[in-house]
């Protein structure tokens, strides 16, 4: 299978770990904790209450996009933010069945067997292009992503069942070049990811458009090892994420599928301490209107101190989540803003994805992604 640009990452982009004591079990429970944060109402009893609401209704999640250069050297690259556009959906899938003629035939079970997934989905639609200021060589992209997942119920630590990621993804490559052609890797490619109903082991589908002749090629990935860790598919990971115990302070490990690797990493989290989002900062003014537009029988966000003269102002707070997806990548990691799970009781908060911030390899600058409307949808 064709190695994926480890790049890619920074454009797309629980409670605490059980410590393990004695070695009464030959594969420990090292799983993150995790809860269905995006109810009203976050306790795993009540999960199940909510699915019929997931079913007929879909949360839509729409993302402004801005773009900080960095790059201090002759080679440097811009993206068209203002008609970039990033959305993500979450909603509920009433029966995934396991007997299905779509699924690998290794996969199906021999008696009939459904059950109610998750369904996440990503687009990015973003423009740009790399330019070696030496010679003036420029390369113009247009880079798509779309991605979907199916994964189960919290209490079952949201174990993918399918994913699907229509890359086409321009990268930068070589900073040492004068040759434009050198400076980037393209990608355009499908990938396809199945894994069985124990999820052990993962069956990943590959159709890459760049090839002279398309050939979908295949590769299994072994799941289980004796870490124990949790595992998630890459393209659920913002997802998942959203569904672990924000304490300040505290990291959590896990493993995670990356369908363009044909490989599974080790990544890390590491959560900070709640913050409160500034009114006077430009930056997070969008998010605190998209914020303050909420359908209110949606999204309960608790009233704090009014600014001055405002009685109708909110205190919204975040935890900052700081992603170290994979070891080989240099630099600073990825940063995810969720809104804070104030009450657990009346969660009207649903620990929201409110921003994210990607840096780009080679300091050559950060592109970050910042919530601008949210909204829950009828199916």
């Amino acid at each position: 299978m064709k190695a994926f640009s480890k790049c890619f990452a920074v454009v797309l982009t629980a409670a605490s770990l059980i410590t393990l004591g004695g070695c009464a079990k030959s594969t420990p429970d090292n799983k993150v904790a995790t809860t269905a944060n995006w109810n009203a109402r976050t306790s795993a009893m009540v999960e199940k209450n909510y699915l019929d609401y997931w079913q007929s209704h879909k949360e839509v999640a729409e993302y402004g996009i801005t773009f900080k250069d960095t790059s201090a050297t002759g080679y440097s690259v811009s993206y068209d933010t203002e008609n970039a556009v990033y959305t993500t959906e979450f909603y509920m899938e009433k029966s995934y069945d396991w007997q299905s003629a779509a699924l690998p035939e290794e996969y199906r079970t021999e008696e009939a067997k459904s059950e109610p997934v998750y369904v996440y989905t990503t687009s990015l639609a973003i423009s740009g292009a790399y330019k070696i200021t030496a010679t003036g060589d420029e390369k113009k992209f247009d880079d798509v992503l779309q991605s979907v997942c199916k994964f189960r119920l919290a209490g079952d630590n949201l174990q993918p069942v399918y994913s699907k990621q229509i890359i086409k993804n321009t990268a930068p490559d070589s900073i040492g070049t004068q040759i434009i052609d050198v400076a980037y890797v393209q990608t355009d490619s499908v990938f396809e990811t199945f894994y069985n109903v124990d999820c052990t082991e993962a069956l990943v589908k590959q159709t890459d458009n760049l090839a002279e002749v398309k050939e979908q090629e295949a590769k299994k990935i072994k799941l289980k090892d004796k870490s124990g860790l949790s595992i998630f598919d890459n393209s659920q990971l913002r997802a998942a994420v959203r569904a672990f115990t924000m304490t300040g302070g505290a990291s959590r490990k896990f493993k995670v599928v990356a369908p363009q690797n044909g490989a599974v990493q080790v990544s890390t989290v590491t959560i900070t301490a709640p913050v409160e989002l500034d009114r006077n900062d430009e930056a997070q003014k969008a998010i605190i209107t998209a914020l303050d537009n909420c359908a209110p029988d949606d999204y309960i966000f608790f009233d704090g101190t009014p600014s001055s003269g405002d009685e109708t102002a909110r205190t919204y707070r975040f935890n900052a989540v700081v992603m170290s997806i994979n070891a080989d990548l240099k630099g600073s990691n990825p940063t995810c803003w969720y809104s804070t799970v104030e009450n657990n009781d009346v969660n009207g908060t649903r620990s929201v994805l409110l921003r994210m911030t990607n840096p780009l390899p080679f300091g050559l600058g950060t592109l970050t992604y910042s919530l601008k409307a949210l909204n829950v949808k009828d199916i």
